[in-house]
């Protein structure tokens, strides 16, 4: 039942069993799991039409009048009403021009850093940044148990559309969206294993590999830290992904890949990784707005020492079996509980490739004949470093963020614990991509457990 249907107020819908883990991860009411979205405006603003826009948006996604409850032994999504948002202001435009870049993602890291309540309705707050007379960013920030990458164009595209409709009364707003989050987290709890269950039964294995862990005790404080990864330039990238393009291997598969042969040290004779998934291909989710991502478990064979060509090849073959079994991986937790390791999770690192597209760039004419210039505005995320009391699927102990630009180069970010591991093991494993890049192109043919990467150990 959709909230919009209830116009009296609160419907409580279910939630994913992603956002089921998140919040018990979490080990209480609040948490700053937190991502920026800013939406550069160029042109006459008026933040009367700012604010309008927004309550539309709030009206149109149940995501942004949700919170959690508690249900039972576990959790619902409660959506309420809908209502007028606050709206902030931040005045950047005294400051030096060279200056205010940096403040406004100063500003975002702040907001970021705030703890949100997870059981108190909105999950996310937007404030307008004025940077120039003609200038302005509307910053909203996220708790990513209500909001996953893909939802960052959704809300993009709404924005500026629903904007152009204000303008001009003969433009009409975008259609609605068809699915609702707390929709899908309906049909998520219908799923189980069914027809797949001798699969994924057969894929985990009994003594799985453990990636190193050299400091976290029981009562040590535990965090996500970002570690920049060495841009793989475009050439390199590309000569890399034609290697794994000659065993079969797309560029998702070969860059992941890549980590893989960057991980040798630390891997035995196979390794289940948790490839991250939009999820978006159920009908109707492109153009919903919420946290409907999951991750595809898949376990590579890393044994008889494969070329690089060949291991693309493998993790091909291997992730285009296991999205033909594809369920959430909270149905995996739920009906193979043996599969769960020590900390929770059923796998130690996760990788997500993340094709980038142009710039998001739109230009909105209004019906007097003035122009607005909209631009998504990707903020850096590396400065953050959420908290939480344990590990889960959204957040393994290594996360590997791979950006494959429009350009062609490779960059990204390695999400790990803190402090699970020494500064000398995360030296290692940030520097050992690019390593593993020249290595494969010195030497195509040589095994991935004989190129020159190294492993990390104590301070």
């Amino acid at each position: 039942m959709s909230a919009l249907a209830a116009a009296a107020g609160t419907v409580v819908l279910p939630a994913t069993h992603l956002q089921q883990e998140w919040v018990a991860a979490v080990g209480g009411r609040e948490s700053n799991h937190n991502i920026p979205h800013a939406i550069e405006i160029t042109g006459p603003v008026d933040l009367g039409d700012l604010a309008a826009v927004l309550t539309a948006l709030v009206e149109r996604h149940e995501t942004m009048r949700a919170a959690f409850v508690h249900a039972g032994a576990g959790i619902a999504q409660q959506v309420v009403a809908p209502f007028v948002p606050d709206l902030g202001f931040e005045d950047l435009s005294r400051l030096p021009q060279a200056d205010r870049r940096a403040a406004l993602e100063e500003i975002a890291v702040q907001r970021c850093e705030q703890p949100v309540d997870l059981f108190t309705v909105p999950l996310w707050s937007a404030v307008v940044v004025r940077m120039a007379p003609q200038q302005h960013v509307l910053l909203t920030v996220w708790h990513h148990a209500v909001f996953d990458g893909w939802s960052n164009a959704v809300l993009f595209r709404d924005f500026h559309q629903l904007y152009r409709a204000r303008l001009d009364p003969g433009y009409p707003p975008p259609p609605a969206p068809k699915v609702q989050a707390g929709d899908y987290a309906a049909h998520e709890r219908t799923l189980g294993l069914g027809a797949n269950a001798g699969y994924w039964g057969e894929q985990f294995p009994a003594d799985p590999p453990r990636l190193p862990v050299e400091r976290t005790g029981p009562d040590d404080p535990l965090w996500l830290e970002a570690h920049p990864l060495p841009l793989v330039a475009a050439a390199a990238a590309g000569a890399v992904l034609r290697i794994g393009a000659q065993h079969g291997a797309k560029p998702a598969s070969a860059l992941r890949a890549l980590v893989l042969a960057s991980l040798t040290p630390y891997l035995g004779d196979d390794v289940m990784i948790g490839c991250v998934t939009a999820n978006r291909d159920v009908p109707g989710l492109s153009q919903t707005v919420g946290l409907v991502s999951d991750h595809v478990p898949v376990r590579v064979d890393l044994r008889d020492n494969p070329s690089f060509g060949e291991l693309a090849g493998r993790v091909h073959d291997a992730t285009r079996r296991a999205h033909l079994h594809r369920v959430p991986v909270g149905v995996l937790r739920q009906e193979l509980p043996g599969a769960i390791q020590p900390d929770g999770s059923l796998f130690d690192l996760s990788i997500n490739y993340m094709p980038h597209a142009r710039a998001r760039a739109v230009t909105i004419t209004a019906a007097d004949g003035g122009s607005i210039g909209m631009l998504l505005r990707p903020l850096p995320t590396d400065r953050l470093r959420p908290r939480m009391a344990s590990s889960f699927s959204g957040a393994v102990r290594l996360g590997f963020q791979l950006r494959h630009s429009h350009e062609g180069h490779v960059s990204g970010d390695l999400w790990a614990h803190r402090p699970a591991f020494s500064t000398r093991t995360l030296d290692a494993l940030t520097g050992n991509l690019g390593r593993a890049a020249h290595e494969v192109l010195a030497s195509p043919g040589r095994g991935i457990r004989d190129l020159a990467v190294r492993g990390g150990g104590a301070d």
